[in-house]
């Protein structure tokens, strides 16, 4: 159910250049997210990341959302996160978003990090820094503390 509420948040809010907030009587689930940044920067791989968080029959999601800039040669595939020797919950997406990503319409969603309070708590105060792993590559990702500050408690 949770993941459920994430990916409709996540090809919801993927259309909006700046940050808003979800209210969607039919399915009950209300959230917000931030606007895109990007959070690794490569000719080949550049990638973008916004947070959303989610309530849905009283049960919050809170998720870094990742998504890859296509630029026609090749599209990254992650299979885990880390961040300072610590594995993060992370979850892989291999499809491509139909629509505009904040005004993009070749991106490509790479996966999510759901983020525990200790995470949010953290990546206030410190923003993030991960590593994301591949098959064939791996990608550091800085997604700044602001990001995490502009989602409301």
């Amino acid at each position: 159910m949770r993941f459920l509420s994430l990916i409709f948040l996540m090809f919801f809010a993927a259309c909006a250049p700046q940050s808003g907030v979800i209210s969607d009587g039919a399915t009950g689930l209300t959230g917000q997210f931030t606007r895109q940044v990007v959070i690794s920067d490569h000719p080949h791989h550049v990638l973008m990341g916004h947070l959303i968080q989610t309530t849905r029959d009283g049960v919050q999601t809170r998720a870094l959302v990742i998504g890859q800039r296509r630029d026609g040669v090749h599209r990254v595939r992650m299979v885990e996160a880390w961040s300072d020797g610590i594995e993060l919950p992370f979850s892989a997406t291999t499809r491509r978003l139909d629509g505009c990503t904040h005004g993009h319409c070749r991106d490509n969603a790479v996966g999510v990090i759901f983020l525990s309070d200790q995470l949010l708590a953290d990546g206030r105060s410190n923003g993030l820094s991960a590593r994301l792993i591949g098959r064939s590559a791996a990608i550091n990702i800085e997604v700044p503390a602001t990001l995490f500050q502009a989602l409301q408690e």
